[in-house]
Formats: structure tokens, C-alpha cells, sequence
């Protein structure tokens, strides 16, 4: 494995933004990335982890180490529960591809994550989710390196720590924790998950096989959401935000078309950002080659010289401008590097 200098990260995140990292290493098996590692503190670098750059924001050049987690496999595993079957896929596993791989050998529950940009490594950090399926549903344990103890760990879904759109991963105590492999349980019997509206509208009434739902939700996204090799962009670049129920009712005084989304966490709803973005005119608002979607108001893109700071301004506006029509702070889903 070579440590390879002044590499332009321009490839190598889905907002098509040019930084570069001082160090760059192709990680393809564990062994490389104890090698790299140990280089990282020969040198005294900050290192940062990379999948496939679909959630990231460069907004600075990085002047240590890039990790570009780039493993490969995926295993048939045997079930405890009859019905059931897990799949275990190394972290470097295109996410999209996984799902393919899934409905083709008739590994059911999955379909609805369909085309999610990203790797399987950053699938539990970000605890991915989309038309009514949560990853936790389906997730039984990962691996990580510990780099503290340089030793290969098991996470449970407890360990893991999930909630929506949020794991361990993403606070500060667990910045020694590698994601190594995910292995997920799914059915054999296809029981196809259908709440969400927009299904209905595409697949009709008709129940669909797990072809035809996966089909039809790689439709429904490529209809919303731009492709990033076409548009530089990182999807919902907004979390739909949490209120409590009271303030949601104050709110639906003021605007009763307001749409909700059902939400477990008792005394709290689910908004959708895109509303609220939409309502302080988010489509029209650029920032140089930075721009929001015309199509959809979670989405920034890079029209194509926009640099990473042009793109974090203009969702800084954009959030601004909800806090103070609607007195709601929206968190960024985007990484900033």
C-alpha cells in the first residue's frame, strides 16, 4: 500500500469539491489500514476516515491523513430464526450495490433503502433510513478496529446506539472506532413495506414483487434527487427536525397546511425541512455555483466551480432563514471536514 501526498479530494466526495489532503491511503484489507494508521502516528497526523464521500463536505484543505475505506466482500450467513438470513458486507461495499445484491438472491426487507448513496461502513454512522425502513430494523452487529487497543471489536445494535439519523459514531468518544464490516438479518419471505405515500402512487394497488418495489423506489429518488455525476451534490443536506407536540400545534395555527410526519418518540413530530425550506423561497437562493435544487429544497449542488466554504454559507442562510420564520434550528446531515 502506498501513502500517496497532495492528493485533490475533487473525486472522491459527491459534491465534485476540490481540497486536498496532505495524505492520502487506499485501505483494501485490515492489514493496510493497520499500516496506514501506524504511519499517521509515526508522523503525528489527524486522520480522517473517507467511504465514498457521498455525506462529506470539504471545506478546507486536510493536512493529515485520508483513510479511504475501500474493503470488499460480501458473505451469506446463517440464521438463528427460521425465515431469516444475514449478510455480512465489509465496509468498502458500494450501499446501492449491496441492496441489488440482496433483492437478487431473495434476501427481503432491504428494498426500500434502495439507490442511498455511500458505502456500508457509513451506513451504521449515519444510521441511514428512507419511504419507511430504518437501518437499525435490519441490523444485527459490525465490526471496528479500536485504535486504541488495536483490536477487532463486535457491536451490538445496543452498542451502536442508534436514533434517527445518529449513532455512537457520530460523538466524539467514539473517534477511535473503525467500521470494519455490517452484517444485517433479512427474511426469505418478501413482506414488502408500502406506508409511504409516494409508493402507492408509483406501484398502485397491486402488491409488488421485491423487483418492482426496488424499482420503483430507484425511480421515485432519481425523480427527486440529482445525480451527483451529473450535479455535485450530498442529498438531504438538512435532518427533518424533531419539535414537541405543543409547539407543533402553535405552529399549525399559523399554518394549517403544514404537513407532519409520524414520529415514535412520544411527545414529539417530525417536520418535513423541505417544507419549511420551501416556505422562505429556499429554491431561489444561490451563492456562485452554489445552489439550491430547483427540484428540492434539501438539496445544495455544486453547479461547478462552487467551493466547499460557498456551499456551507449558503446552508447557513438557509437555516437562518427557517429559525426565524418558523423558530426551528435545522441540523446539518452533511459532514463538514
Amino acid at each position: 500500500m502506498e501513502i500517496q501526498q497532495q492528493v485533490d479530494l475533487v473525486h472522491f466526495n459527491s459534491f465534485a469539491v476540490s481540497q486536498t489532503a496532505a495524505y492520502f491511503a487506499e485501505i483494501e484489507c485490515l492489514e493496510d489500514l493497520q499500516v496506514a494508521l501506524a504511519f499517521a502516528q509515526e508522523h503525528n497526523l489527524p486522520r480522517q476516515i473517507l467511504g465514498a464521500g457521498s455525506n462529506t463536505l470539504f471545506i478546507n484543505d486536510y493536512p493529515g491523513l485520508i483513510l479511504h475505506m475501500n474493503c470488499k466482500g460480501i458473505e451469506r450467513l446463517s440464521a438463528a430464526d427460521q425465515g431469516a438470513v444475514r449478510v455480512k458486507a465489509a465496509c468498502g461495499e458500494n450501499w446501492h450495490e449491496l441492496v441489488r445484491f440482496c433483492v437478487k438472491n431473495k434476501l427481503h426487507g432491504i428494498e426500500n433503502l434502495a439507490l442511498i448513496p455511500g458505502t456500508v461502513g457509513a451506513a451504521p454512522i449515519q444510521n441511514i433510513g428512507a419511504y419507511g425502513v430504518e437501518l437499525d430494523q435490519l441490523f444485527v452487529e459490525l465490526e471496528a478496529l479500536d485504535t486504541d487497543s488495536g483490536e477487532v471489536i463486535v457491536m451490538s445494535k445496543a452498542d451502536c446506539e442508534f436514533s434517527y439519523r445518529h449513532s455512537l459514531f457520530k460523538q466524539d468518544a467514539s473517534q477511535s472506532l473503525i467500521v470494519l464490516s455490517v452484517t444485517l438479518e433479512l427474511a426469505t419471505n418478501f413482506a414488502p413495506k408500502l406506508d409511504y405515500q409516494g409508493l402507492r402512487q408509483v406501484l398502485g394497488e397491486s402488491e409488488p414483487s421485491a423487483q418492482q418495489l426496488f424499482d420503483a423506489i430507484c425511480e421515485i429518488r432519481s425523480s427527486k434527487l440529482p445525480d451527483p455525476q451529473q450535479l455535485g451534490n450530498a442529498g438531504s443536506f438538512f435532518k427533518n427536525p424533531l419539535i414537541s407536540t405543543e409547539k407543533y400545534q402553535s405552529l399549525k395555527q399559523q399554518y394549517p397546511e403544514m404537513p407532519a410526519y409520524q414520529n415514535e418518540e412520544e411527545g414529539t413530530v417530525k417536520l418535513p425541512a423541505a417544507w419549511l425550506l420551501e416556505q422562505t423561497g429556499a429554491k431561489s437562493k444561490s451563492r456562485g455555483d452554489a445552489a439550491v435544487h430547483s427540484e428540492h429544497a434539501l438539496v445544495l449542488v455544486n453547479r461547478g466551480s462552487a467551493s466547499g466554504e460557498d456551499l456551507l454559507l449558503l446552508a447557513q442562510e438557509l437555516s437562518n432563514d427557517v429559525l426565524q420564520s418558523f423558530g426551528i434550528a435545522l441540523q446539518v446531515e452533511v459532514r463538514i471536514v
